[in-house]
């Protein structure tokens, strides 16, 4: 899949080189990894309404992949009331070097939306199961990549967010769950930095380079638009770097698995802001991709069922 290379070059550029010019046999080692996406995504495809006991295998199923990759795991547990009572959340945080200065932070939300039967069989394929699952994959691909680069000042954390999904109707209370809670947790947990002058302490929000937001991923032919200036410069690299995997024909061995069509536009929508988890980190100053299929896919928040590999995965939702 064409967006998860380009997603597995550009956290390698960062995280690696920062963002030097990757030669040409650096770019193809890269880029034609052993992708194992449809087995990641798997554990993700059963209904993952919050607080319910398939959640909470998908959350065993996050945990113990990434212990027994060696990374460091952080469970960000908390009781929150919603319009269907109280409900367990729990965002799952996990950092390849936790002694670096700087994050290059993935993220998507692994809960799946609730409705009442006969629809409680919803998956959420796109919403976010591929999501989750194209963030798995790419750090067992990356992972013996970036053990050659333990101690470098920027590291890769990947977060799953739990209780995006509103539980009735979207509201500023009743969507965001887990987003909400550790922005603000995180605007106010410090870490003090003895290789800075002073001694100064920093919060974990200003740790993060970068947050990019993965969202509504796996129907065919997404269209992901750059809708923030200040990372333009982030985004203009996955413009460039779609192209040259595309000049370059590296992808050339899955061409049946690519769309023809570039996936990257960095054309800016004038008035779209699309409300999603990286907006609680964007109030408070964190740089923001967010990667969302705009239009929306018509499988949204529907029951169609469509399974397919060719493109990725498609539906449900």
């Amino acid at each position: 899949m064409l967006l998860f290379r380009l997603l597995l070059l550009v956290t390698y550029l960062r995280a690696a080189f920062s963002f030097k010019a990757l030669s040409d046999d650096h770019l193809s080692t890269v880029a034609t990894a052993k992708s194992r996406l449809e087995e990641f995504v798997k554990p993700f495809l059963v209904p993952r309404v919050v607080d319910t006991d398939s959640h909470r295998e998908v959350e065993k199923f996050i945990v113990s992949t990434f212990t027994n990759l060696g990374w460091d795991v952080e469970e960000d547990k908390f009781t929150d009331s919603t319009p269907l009572g109280n409900k367990a959340f729990n965002n799952i945080i996990v950092t390849k070097d936790i002694t670096a200065r700087s994050r290059l932070v993935l993220a998507a939300h692994y809960d799946s939306k609730y409705f009442p039967p006969p629809n409680d069989g919803f998956i959420g394929a796109t919403d976010s199961a591929v999501p989750c699952g194209m963030l798995v994959d790419l750090a067992h691909t990356l992972d013996p990549l970036l053990n050659n680069h333990n101690g470098s000042e920027t590291t890769l954390q990947l977060i799953f967010f739990d209780g995006e999904e509103a539980f009735i109707e979207w509201s500023e209370t009743d969507s965001l769950y887990g987003s909400r809670h550790l922005a603000a947790k995180w605007e106010y947990t410090y870490l003090s930095r003895i290789d800075v002058p002073h001694n100064t302490a920093m919060s974990l929000l200003s740790g993060i380079e970068v947050m990019v937001l993965l969202d509504l991923i796996g129907a065919k032919g997404p269209v992901l638009r750059n809708f923030y200036a200040t990372t333009s410069w982030l985004f203009g690299e996955l413009v460039e770097l779609e192209k040259r995997l595309w000049t370059k024909s590296f992808l050339k061995d899955d061409d049946e698995s690519l769309d023809s069509d570039m996936y990257f536009d960095s054309y800016m929508p004038g008035s779209s802001f699309i409300e999603d988890d990286h907006v609680p980190f964007l109030q408070r100053g964190v740089p923001v991709i967010h990667l969302i299929s705009w239009p929306f896919p018509h499988v949204w928040h529907t029951m169609m069922v469509s399974y397919s590999t060719k493109y990725c995965f498609c539906e449900p939702g």
